[in-house]
């Protein structure tokens, strides 16, 4: 094979060039736009835009197109809840996380992760009571006026929650509201024990 018979990098004056007219690819576009907004229609929650004819193609998005994002990911709507200890006369947050901090080795260190089964263990116990909080706007305020209810041996084979702790399940604020309150969650209940470990 000499030099001359490979196919040429550029352009030249005897190449074959095809023409797409412009319409042709905004038309594409715009085709694959709307199918693209028709699927996400279907997947998002209730909201002021709507399509005409999208209650017929919901179903068809969702055998097309299944979106199974809840296998990977946690609803952002969903409570969390915290543990708090009462140090010094003052409730303080003992969360490990989140999970990719330089103090957990950014992600090897799995304690962060085994706190949440600590947790949930100690949630999972009889005869929990629940204080409400009310109007409070933050957990310490909350677990103000919240009153120990038991006393909880920690079964975690290394336990985080020692002593008087308490378990504040805290709702995130919605985005509409975001500027109209201090935090990022609001308390909504509360546990508070004493915890043997």
């Amino acid at each position: 094979m000499k030099l001359t018979d490979r196919v040429p990098l550029q352009a030249t004056d005897n190449t074959t060039r095809i023409r797409v007219p412009g319409g042709w690819i905004a038309m594409v576009a715009g085709i694959w736009a709307l199918v693209a907004l028709y699927v996400a229609q279907a997947f998002l929650p209730k909201n002021v835009i709507h399509l005409p004819g999208q209650e017929k193609t919901h179903d068809i998005a969702f055998v097309i197109a299944p979106q199974g994002w809840a296998f990977f990911t946690k609803s952002a709507k969903d409570s969390e809840y915290v543990p708090f200890r009462r140090q010094d006369g003052a409730w303080g947050d003992v969360r490990l996380g989140p999970h990719a901090r330089a103090s957990n080795a950014f992600g090897l260190d799995r304690a962060s992760r085994s706190q949440g089964i600590e947790g949930a263990l100690l949630l999972h116990e009889k005869d929990l009571v629940w204080h409400p909080c009310g109007d409070a706007t933050s957990a310490a305020d909350c677990l103000q006026q919240a009153a120990v209810t038991k006393r909880l041996k920690n079964r975690s084979p290394s336990p985080t929650v020692c002593g008087r702790s308490a378990m504040v399940e805290m709702k995130p604020v919605p985005w509409a509201w975001r500027d109209l309150l201090p935090g990022t969650h609001t308390p909504v209940r509360a546990a508070v024990w004493d915890v043997e470990c």
